[in-house]
C-alpha cells in the first residue's frame, strides 16, 4: 500500500536535512585535516608561529602561578598573626601571670600564652647555636613574653589599637605585631596582580597579532583559490572555514607548548624554593599546573587562534567588497 502524500513529504525532508547535516560535518573534517596538513608542511613557520603565541601565554601563567603560591603562603602566614607583647624585667612570676590574667579577659584576644625568660632562654640555645656564647651573662637577658592572638588578624586597624592597647600597660616594656611584614608583602603581590593583568592583556594582544599575521600570509598564498569560490557563490562561512581551523591549530599547539613550558619552569625553580622555605621551616613548594587548569589552557590558547583568524579572515573579506 503506497504511503500518504503527507508522510513521504515528512521523509523526504527528514533525509534532506541529515543528509545536509552530514555534508556539513564532512566539510569540518575535510578542512580540518587539509589545515592540519598545510601546517605539517610548512614546519618553520608554524613552530615560529606557535612559539611566539607559546611565549605570550607562558610569561603570563608562569607569573599567575607564583603569585598564587605566594598568596596562599601568605594567607597561610596571615592566619598565625600574632601580637609579642614583652614584659618589663624584673617581675616576679606572680606578677607575670597577673599580666597573663589580664591579657586573657580582652574581648579582642582568641588566646594569649606566657613565654617565661627561662623558657624563651632554651628556646633561643636551640634554634640559635650560641648557648656556650649565653654561658658569659650573669643573668638570664631575655624578658617574659606574652605571646596573644587576636580574633580579628585581617583587619590591620584592629590589631594596631590593640597593640596600642597593651603598649599603655605598666607592666609592658615593648609591644610589637609579628604579622606586619606579612601585611607589606601582601601590598606587593596586590601590585604585582595589577602588572600581571597589564602584562598579560599586553602579551595575549601580541599573540592575537601573530596568530592574525600567519592568517592574512595564508590568505595571500590563495587568494586566487579564495576569489574564485567567492565568485562561484562561496558564503563567508565557507570561505572563512579553513583559515579558522588554520587558526585554532596553531592555538591549540601553543595551548600545548605553553603547559610543557611553564611545568618544565616550576620544575626548575621547585628545588631551590623548597630549600629555601626548609630553611625557614616550611614545607611551601610551588604548584604545577592541575589537570583543570591544563584543559583551560589549551582551549583558551585554541579559541585566541579561532579569535585572531575570524578577525583576520573578516577584515580581509571586508576589503574585498566591491564599493
Amino acid at each position: 500500500m503506497n504511503q500518504p502524500i503527507a508522510n513521504r513529504g515528512a521523509n523526504k525532508q527528514a533525509s534532506s536535512l541529515k543528509s545536509t547535516f552530514s555534508h556539513y560535518l564532512g566539510h569540518h573534517r575535510r578542512e580540518a585535516k587539509d589545515s592540519f596538513v598545510r601546517l605539517r608542511n610548512s614546519p618553520l613557520s608554524t613552530l615560529m608561529t606557535v612559539l611566539v603565541m607559546a611565549i605570550a601565554l607562558s610569561l603570563p601563567l608562569a607569573l599567575g602561578f607564583l603569585l598564587n603560591d605566594a598568596r596562599s603562603a601568605a594567607n597561610g602566614w596571615d592566619s598565625e598573626a600574632r601580637l609579642s607583647i614583652y614584659l618589663k624585667d624584673g617581675l616576679s612570676s606572680e606578677q607575670q601571670r597577673n599580666a597573663l590574667r589580664k591579657a586573657q579577659a580582652l574581648d579582642e584576644v582568641a588566646s594569649v600564652s606566657l613565654i617565661s625568660p627561662e623558657v624563651a632562654l632554651e628556646e633561643f640555645k636551640e634554634s640559635s647555636g650560641y648557648g656556650q656564647a649565653l654561658k658569659l651573662f650573669d643573668k638570664n637577658p631575655l624578658p617574659p613574653v606574652l605571646e596573644v592572638f587576636p580574633v580579628n588578624t585581617s583587619d590591620t586597624n584592629a590589631m594596631t589599637a590593640l597593640r596600642d592597647q597593651f603598649a599603655q600597660w605598666e607592666d609592658v616594656e615593648l609591644a610589637e605585631v609579628d604579622i606586619a611584614w606579612v601585611q607589606r608583602l601582601q601590598s606587593i603581590l596586590d601590585l604585582g596582580q595589577r602588572l600581571l593583568y597589564a602584562l598579560g592583556s599586553a602579551l595575549v594582544l601580541g599573540g592575537l597579532l601573530v596568530v592574525g599575521n600567519t592568517i592574512r600570509l595564508s590568505i595571500e598564498s590563495r587568494r586566487e583559490e579564495v576569489r574564485v569560490i567567492a565568485l562561484l557563490g562561496a558564503t563567508r562561512s565557507f570561505i572563512r572555514r579553513p583559515f579558522i581551523y588554520l587558526g585554532v591549530w596553531c592555538g591549540l599547539s601553543a595551548g600545548l607548548v605553553t603547559l610543557g613550558t611553564v611545568s618544565a619552569l616550576i620544575y626548575w625553580l621547585n628545588e631551590p624554593v623548597m630549600q629555601l622555605a626548609r630553611l625557614y621551616g616550611s614545607e611551601f613548594a610551588l604548584s604545577y599546573p592541575s589537570f583543570s587548569i591544563g584543559i583551560a589552557v589549551i582551549l583558551g590558547a585554541g579559541f585566541l587562534g579561532w579569535l585572531g583568524s575570524w578577525l583576520a579572515v573578516g577584515r580581509h573579506l571586508r576589503e574585498s567588497e566591491p564599493r
